[in-house]
């Protein structure tokens, strides 16, 4: 173990190993098929990063997210592990002879990449000694984001049989483990498993019917990283504008921004130059924020996978943190109707994938590998379909293996100088500091813009102009009411790529045979969400872990259950409540003062008696930010 060891201090700069993550490595060295079930957080890629360092050849690794893909090769680059990915960028072709001669340490693709005949001719040219299945709880039906083409990684066997293979996942019933273990026909598989309980989380239900006023309390007790989620895109603005003229440092973060936002929102959160981030749940995949103290939730997600998976994004410094859920009247038939009521039918399915393939020019034969940009308002409004439905149909389509969805939000502009060069030359003396930079820019870096229309990379002339993408846009729309030159600017949601070549009566056929399950499933997954922040009595934490096929018999004594709160050597909210009153009764207090006058609670009793004191409503805060009696 000195290797792994050394390994380990080398490229990850530590000399600890987490849970279970020795034995898991050591069981993929000795070739043997293994399974391992560990927390989000947990350190899961390093159980085949690490092992793929003492392997002659490469480490395959299968993961159904592009987005998480490119993250995971660039980190490990970082480490020193060579590292590459298959993508949609270059030719299949090109790629493989990269991938056989570049001696890389790790090969990304997702389940449809291996499927590709070309891909699977040349597999054993690549050196293959290991298959790492990230995320594979997509290949259950019953489990988290269903994904067929999963259920084909199993024919790689068939041409490298000897290699082992690493199935990970981070959240995964009894009944969704043991479906990976026959879908990837895994042989005797060492399972590894660590606890799925937060201890230094503690998890609360809140019944209010006024969930931003709860929500600016607790910010205002709790100064921590904080991410509240939402579940629309509206929604994360709404929170951020109340939050900001509420004096609380808050951004937002949705799949609406493009590149450029998303970056600057994500550095002003890590940086803490905002406490909040309100966001919906296209946040969080690969961030890995150690001091975060809070998470919300508006709503409930649709499923306990989804809140395990979000709640998990707090407290990974291993100090104490906080996990909210709000659930009042009308919340149950809301979720009902955006999980379920959009779920959209055979009918619809079909009639959307037509439309597709209409809107794109796709003839029948044609679209396999093929590559679309997709703008998703045009596309709705020209057939006269509901977004809402629409999108989920995409997914299907996505999880099918029928179109590959990559949510982009891709600027296209074109742009050509239609004055004279004398006239440019005029402008630019004349022209405010930021609009010269503009023009000094496209002037330079597209040298034939005089005498055509060239593509702009307006993501790299914000970069280079040091001007925000908003100001950036309106320099240019200026000069083209100008008449100064031609500017031509749409935005594409979604990049498509074509994985089946379109035949209306088969290729459909699968994924509709499949529908009612999904639908099925996703009914049962959202009826146990439901049960979970309904039950009053029941220890949270328990209940959660029971789920996911953990039994504990003992209670967290921390979340918001009535038999946690009535747990020996806890105090009595009660009794906290009485000495908060009795302390601000001869003077309001500053919440700092009143924890050095109440010494023997601990920061988070004395928060849970301030919010239930402010929202019985009988206490407030004065001008000078004290504790008074209302």
């Amino acid at each position: 173990m000195t290797k792994l060891n050394e390994l380990l201090f080398n490229h990850w700069k530590t000399r600890e190993f987490r849970p279970k993550q020795l034995e898991i490595c050591s069981s993929i060295l000795a070739k043997q098929d293994t399974l391992a079930l560990l927390p989000t957080g947990g350190g899961k890629s390093l159980c085949y990063q690490l092992p793929s360092l003492l392997f002659e050849g490469s480490t395959l690794v299968i993961s159904p997210l592009i987005a998480l893909m490119q993250d995971q090769v660039a980190q490990a680059n970082a480490k020193g592990i060579k590292s590459m990915a298959f993508n949609a960028t270059q030719s299949i072709d090109k790629q493989l002879d990269n991938a056989a001669f570049g001696k890389y340490k790790l090969l990304y693709c997702s389940p449809e990449k291996v499927q590709n005949p070309l891909f699977l001719a040349r597999l054993t040219q690549l050196n293959i000694c290991c298959i790492a299945v990230d995320e594979a709880h997509c290949i259950s039906q019953w489990g988290n984001d269903f994904r067929p083409a999963f259920r084909k990684i199993k024919t790689l066997r068939k041409q490298i049989p000897e290699i082992p293979i690493i199935a990970l996942t981070a959240s995964a019933t009894s009944a969704v483990l043991k479906d990976i273990k026959t879908q990837l026909e895994l042989k005797a598989p060492k399972v590894f498993r660590t606890s799925f309980a937060r201890k230094n989380i503690a998890l609360k239900v809140e019944n209010s019917e006024d969930k931003y006023g709860e929500i600016l309390r607790t910010l205002n007790l709790t100064p921590t990283p904080t991410i509240i989620y939402c579940s629309s895109r509206r929604e994360t603005e709404q929170i951020n504008q109340l939050l900001n003229s509420n004096g609380i440092n808050a951004t937002y973060f949705h799949g609406g921004l493009n590149s450029n936002q998303k970056q600057d929102k994500l550095l002003a959160w890590q940086s803490e130059r905002v406490q909040v981030m309100a966001a919906t749940n296209a946040f969080g995949m690969g961030i890995d924020k150690g001091n975060v103290g809070l998470i919300i939730h508006l709503t409930p997600p649709a499923s306990l996978e989804h809140y395990y998976q979000e709640i998990g994004r707090a407290g990974r410094n291993g100090e104490k943190a906080k996990a909210i859920v709000f659930f009042g009247a009308g919340d149950e038939q809301r979720l009902t109707q955006q999980y379920l009521g959009q779920l959209p039918t055979v009918e619809f399915i079909q009639k959307c994938y037509k439309s597709l393939c209409n809107f794109l020019e796709i003839g029948h034969g044609e679209g396999l590998a093929q590559e679309w940009r997709l703008s998703f308002q045009d596309f709705c409004h020209t057939y006269k379909l509901a977004p809402k439905k629409v999108d989920a149909c995409l997914s299907l389509l996505d999880q099918g293996s029928i179109f590959h969805r990559i949510n982009t939000n891709k600027q296209n502009a074109s742009c050509r100088i239609i004055c004279s060069p004398t006239q440019f030359k005029l402008e630019l003396e004349k022209a405010p500091r930021s609009h010269s930079i503009v023009l000094q820019l496209i002037g330079r870096v597209y040298a034939g813009i005089f005498e055509h229309e060239v593509n702009l990379d307006l993501d790299l002339i914000a970069r280079k102009s040091k001007l925000p993408f908003g100001t950036l846009i309106d320099v240019l729309e200026h000069y083209k009411q100008q008449e100064l030159l031609v500017f031509n600017y749409a935005t594409t949601d979604i990049h498509l790529i074509g994985i089946t070549a379109r035949d209306d009566k088969r290729t459909l056929r699968e994924l509709l045979r499949n529908t009612q399950l999904i639908h099925n499933a996703k009914k049962e997954k959202l009826a146990r969400m439901l049960a979970f922040v309904r039950a009053e009595n029941l220890c949270k934490q328990k209940d959660l872990l029971t789920y996911f096929g953990e039994e504990i018999t003992e209670s967290c004594g921390q979340c918001s259950a009535k038999e946690c709160r009535s747990i020996k050597g806890s105090i009595p909210l009660e009794s906290i409540t009485a000495q908060i009153m009795d302390n601000i009764e001869r003077k309001p207090l500053a919440t700092h003062e009143l924890k050095l006058s109440l010494p023997h609670l601990s920061v988070e009793e004395l928060a849970e008696g301030l919010e239930w004191l402010l929202k019985q409503k009988k206490i407030k805060r004065n001008a000078f930010a004290q504790i008074t009696k209302v």
